[in-house]
């Protein structure tokens, strides 16, 4: 599986796959990240935290919060082996007969279709 990189504020799951900006990001913000990728799968794991409102004892806005827990910088964005394409739309399929490859669902066809031809 190839991966995009796209910048801009976390939009992976996984913390691994997000490379903080360290000259835009604050030292607490690339601490929580770093807390995270080393936690990540274990019961301790701390997701990012997104954009988020903070409210008064009466139920007040009191601030919208427009930064994330770990800051901003670059996505590691899973993509077809095939067409390049992002896979925000769902999981790739792994081609084991290849050796790893991973498809999206467009491309998976064609490319099973490629292996039965050759049987």
């Amino acid at each position: 599986m190839s991966k995009q990189p796209t910048y801009g504020f976390p939009c992976v799951r996984d913390p691994n796959d997000f490379i903080p900006d360290g000259e835009s990001c604050s030292p607490e913000e690339l601490e929580a990240h770093r807390r995270a990728c080393a936690n990540f799968g274990r019961s301790t794991y701390e997701p990012n935290k997104g954009y988020y409102t903070e409210y008064d004892a009466s139920g007040q806005i009191v601030k919208r919060v427009l930064r994330t827990s770990w800051g901003i910088g670059t996505n590691l964005i899973a993509s077809c082996d095939e067409c390049r394409e992002p896979a925000f739309d769902g999981p790739l399929t792994t081609c084991h007969e290849c050796g790893g490859p991973e498809f999206c669902e467009r491309c998976w066809p064609k490319h099973e279709k490629e292996h039965d031809e050759h049987e």
